[in-house]
């Protein structure tokens, strides 16, 4: 969501990531309310995910690290150095961590999961809950699905946030992947067995004052951006119009030669 107030924009983490995603459909909706179609969320992974931080809250609370820290031999705990207000909006859509980016002046903010500590060097790891069922789960990192890609950015953007408000943030960030493909479960049974993986992540932070500055840019211009290359939404579009513009050219054809049909 972008707001003006006063004069000064805000920007949250999804607006963010869907200007790098499509400028022009970005750019349509911003300047103009034209809002390109959507999925429907997934009640299912959000009920998930509010699982995952009860889990991880009753831990905290306790000082306890979670199993899977143990499994992947990881001093990590949940960390307690916020109060629950805080850790509340922390994790609330439209509050967020905010901060002021440093190139552009604009409030920036993202919603969180949750924050754990490494025990090890003190430092904040960040991290995002994934709920999905894949036979076989793909590696993030290495994938070169545009969906994916922006998990990473996800994750970097996090730990912008966090930077920016004077955390010391673990240079590698994780994904807790919960994964419904146990193919040994035979019957539903009112349950689904779910797989609990850690998949870690290189955290880089460098590029996204760039983004911000064009992102900037687009918004003060009066003139349209480029589509996405990955763009479902455009290239649907690109492919109806050229579509339509052969129907109308061959029925113009086809009215031609009736009316000289009838004039012979």
């Amino acid at each position: 969501m972008i707001i003006l107030n006063g004069g000064k924009m805000k920007i949250s983490r999804s607006k963010w990531d869907s200007f790098i995603k499509c400028p022009l459909c970005f750019y349509l909706l911003e300047k103009h309310k034209i809002k390109a179609p959507s999925t429907p969320g997934f009640p299912i992974n959000s009920r998930v995910d509010a699982l995952l931080k009860e889990e991880f809250d009753e831990l905290r609370a306790k000082g306890k690290p979670h199993p899977i820290f143990e499994e992947y031999k990881l001093n990590f705990v949940p960390y307690n150095g916020l109060d629950e207000e805080t850790l509340r909006k922390y994790r609330h859509n439209f509050s967020g961590v905010r901060a002021t980016s440093k190139k552009t002046g604009i409030e920036i903010y993202g919603a969180l999961d949750d924050l754990w500590l490494n025990k090890d060097t003190d430092e904040i790891v960040v991290l995002d809950y994934k709920a999905t069922s894949n036979k076989n789960l793909e590696d993030y990192t290495t994938s070169s699905k545009h969906y994916h890609k922006g998990y990473l950015r996800q994750l970097d953007f996090y730990a912008y946030l966090l930077q920016l408000n004077d955390f010391k943030v673990h240079d590698t960030g994780y994904w807790l992947i919960c994964n419904a493909a146990d193919q040994s479960q035979m019957s539903f049974d009112k349950k689904v067995n779910f797989k609990t993986t850690l998949l870690p992540y290189k955290l880089k932070t460098d590029y996204i004052e760039d983004i911000l500055v064009d992102l900037k840019s687009c918004l003060d211009s009066d003139k349209y951006p480029q589509s996405g290359k990955d763009c479902d939404n455009c290239r649907w579009y690109n492919e109806k119009k050229k579509l339509g513009d052969t129907i109308r050219s061959n029925q113009n054809t086809d009215k031609k030669n009736i009316k000289k049909d009838e004039g012979n």
